[in-house]
């Protein structure tokens, strides 16, 4: 329906045989909807109302079914928005045997209104009541906002009276919400109204299976069809809650900011890979909120500490810390100035394994609740935050390890002297990620004593070279490559599933088929084998030298895949 054509002074039918009958008070931004739906002496009033409406809604039911029609009041939970119009109702006379449909929890607070009417309770009738030519069916939302908080949902219409929810803080007094715009009239209320975002993405998950065509909230606006996903959408991320945010809050509107930004920071985590574009999102956040000049975050594991900071885009660098930075590592208070420093907390051992600072062109002065905003934030950072080092720490580790490898002096890869300790930190380094990716690609050259027989040793030698140049051509920066014996080369693989370790196999074996010309051809055969989990290096070898003999047995140059 049009917002043009719709008169608000008078009843409005939303669908067949169901009504708007509210009133809109000027300069309220919570209007108060109420909503009827005609069924002859068995009518239905959805939410009551205020008792600053109870006319205007005694009017226009009575232009449609007359009062004394309307035999059930659902009341969707007791605040006084939705209850504060049952006296006068019940006092210009209702059908003589009206009762008021709604869950015990709410009964058991809607009693105190002293409306006498009985209760027709929700759980006791299979949450629904069926009516003249259709049913209504009644769908639980405890908290959203009270514990006993339900929706009703008119299967004939399609039309979901969702009480609070999808309700909102509004200055459009438009009876129907036009474009997704009205979403941040919901965010404002949902926000600080319902409990928390694991409550409100509960609900809207249980309203999806309702095949809803638009949706009569009893604040804010009703929303068509189209409208309909993109909001449950929106709220399903929601975060809500937000008064646990500070206790001395300044104000709504700094609650409902810091929400935003909050949950931004969780948005930003969940969907960014590389820490770098973490921090430099909260770089751009701390300036907008809090005006800041830079960011820096100091990080570390054991001896390694690192330090990221707009320098390299937060890439994160080895760095001797500043002597303040230092005091705080050791658990020294410093005093806040054109640099406030907050200590980052490790969540495995609660210590101090990291800080934040926040660089101010004049001293700083932020008040608690915004400090308490910013510790938050900080909490969320430091997973984040623990993650990169720790991958971080284990690069070093290996590179460390890389450098003081011995090698072969012929081919200039790994020995198999170093192969033990290689083996045992990427085992490590494997188990340490839940699901074993790790490949051993055995590698040997076809008839590679006829070349030394045919040609000489110096010859062999050289062919020798080029074989491991073909193979450090063929695997990344990351990967090991070993002389494992002879003619014999082993390569391990981090982060692989069978068809990468495949494909790595066969760059192999084509670029080694492309000897150099003033080289004799030589072909190679290579077996694979893919880590089982918490297998050893002596198994996962052994199973990729069996593959090797099996490419061997099928007429060599070719890539054979362990079982």
């Amino acid at each position: 329906m049009s917002d043009v054509a719709v008169d608000t002074s008078e009843a409005v039918e939303l669908a067949p045989r169901v009504w708007w009958v509210g009133s809109m008070l000027p300069h309220d931004r919570f209007q108060c909807h109420v909503y009827l739906v005609e069924q002859g002496d068995q009518s239905v009033l959805i939410d009551p109302g205020s008792a600053l409406i109870t006319d205007e809604v005694i009017r226009k039911v009575d232009s449609i079914v007359g009062l004394a029609n309307v035999r059930w009041l659902v009341c969707s939970h007791a605040d006084p928005d939705i209850i504060g119009a049952l006296p006068a109702l019940v006092a210009k006379g209702l059908h003589p045997e009206a009762a008021i449909v709604t869950y015990w929890r709410d009964a058991a607070l809607i009693v105190h209104s002293g409306t006498q009417l009985p209760f027709w309770l929700i759980e006791d009738h299979d949450w629904r009541l069926a009516l003249e030519d259709r049913t209504l069916q009644f769908i639980f939302t405890p908290y959203l906002h009270f514990a006993g908080a339900f929706c009703t949902f008119d299967e004939t219409s399609g039309t979901l009276f969702s009480s609070d929810l999808f309700g909102g803080f509004t200055d459009d007094h438009s009876l129907f919400a036009s474009s997704m715009a009205y979403f941040e009239a919901i965010r404002a209320f949902h926000e600080h109204y319902m409990p928390s975002r694991e409550i409100l993405a509960h609900a809207m998950q249980e309203l999806r299976n309702l095949p809803m065509k638009q949706i009569a909230p009893q604040h804010g606006q009703v929303v068509p069809l189209n409208l309909i996903a993109p909001i449950m959408e929106k709220l399903e991320r929601l975060e809500c809650g937000i008064y646990l945010l500070a206790r001395n809050d300044p104000g709504l509107a700094f609650l409902l900011d810091a929400n935003r930004t909050i949950h931004d920071v969780v948005d930003t985590l969940v969907r960014e890979q590389q820490f770098s574009a973490v921090a430099e999102h909260l770089a751009e956040l701390s300036a907008q909120l809090l005006d800041t000049e830079y960011l820096e975050l100091w990080a570390g594991a054991g001896s390694i500490l690192l330090h990221f900071d707009q320098s390299d885009g937060y890439a994160g660098y080895l760095d001797d810390p500043p002597d303040d930075v230092q005091r705080i590592l050791a658990g020294v208070v410093v005093e806040p100035g054109r640099r406030l420093l907050l200590p980052i907390i490790s969540l495995a051992s609660d210590r101090v394994n990291g800080v934040v600072v926040l660089g101010f062109s004049e001293p700083a002065l932020l008040d608690q609740p915004t400090l308490a905003v910013v510790s938050q934030i900080i909490g969320l950072v430091e997973v984040g935050l623990e993650r990169e080092v720790l991958t971080r720490s284990t690069d070093l580790e290996r590179a460390a390890w890389h450098a003081q490898a011995i090698h072969d002096p012929l081919t200039g890869l790994f020995n198999r002297v170093s192969l033990t300790d290689a083996f045992s930190q990427l085992l490590a380094y494997d188990d340490r990620k839940g699901s074993p990716q790790m490949a051993a690609l055995m590698i040997d050259i076809d008839h590679f004593k006829m070349v030394n027989d045919t040609f000489g040793h110096p010859v062999g030698d050289q062919v020798l070279q080029n074989v491991a140049t073909s193979i450090t051509a063929s695997i990344r920066p990351t990967d090991l490559a070993f002389r494992y014996g002879g003619e014999e080369f082993l390569v391990l693989l981090d982060d692989v599933v069978t068809a990468t370790a495949v494909m790595a196999a066969e760059r192999i074996r084509e670029r080694v088929a492309r000897s150099l010309e003033y080289l004799p051809r030589v072909t190679a055969s290579v077996g694979v084998a893919l880590r089982r989990h918490g297998e050893g290096h002596a198994d996962l070898t052994q199973r990729a030298d069996e593959a090797l003999y099996a490419a061997k047995d099928g007429g060599r140059d070719r890539v054979s895949v362990a079982e």
